[in-house]
């Protein structure tokens, strides 16, 4: 039985280490998906002054659309870097959300090995003493 709740002690270990990956991942992730949406933004915007600079000569006059192009795009770089870190963040944390699900997998296997052990052993146990049961009213009748 002390085996049992050692394991149960360990799963919950492993519960909780899991969970805590799996709240960074996710954390993560948002930030992956708040700086696509960034660049999308930036990307829309970008074809919005593209489009209404070619209908109207005035920026061009003044150079504002090539400062314009130019924020942009170093925008765009400096967010696209951003999101190259955040990637290669989640990848290392995917691997560790995949451990840490494995291991809970494991101590949950374990659990329900020791449990399936101890339930064959007590209806062993339970079989063997009702042959002795049984055996012993034979030997009385007789």
């Amino acid at each position: 039985m002390r085996d049992l709740a050692e394991l149960r002690h360990l799963e919950a270990i492993c519960q909780a280490k899991y969970d805590q990956q799996r709240q960074s991942f996710l954390r993560i992730k948002t930030e992956e998906s708040r700086l696509r949406r960034e660049l999308e933004r930036l990307d829309h915007m970008a074809r919005q002054a593209n489009d209404a600079s070619t209908r109207t000569g005035v920026m061009r006059a003044v150079g504002a659309d090539i400062m314009w192009q130019a924020w942009i795009g170093r925008s765009k770089n400096e967010l696209n870097l951003k999101l190259a870190q955040v990637l290669a963040i989640k990848d290392q944390q995917l691997a560790q959300v995949r451990q840490a699900f494995g291991k809970l997998q494991v101590a949950q296997e374990l659990i329900a090995s020791v449990q399936k052990n101890q339930r064959k052993r007590r209806d062993q146990s339970q079989m063997e003493l009702a042959i002795d049961i049984a055996l012993l009213r034979q030997r009385g009748d007789q």
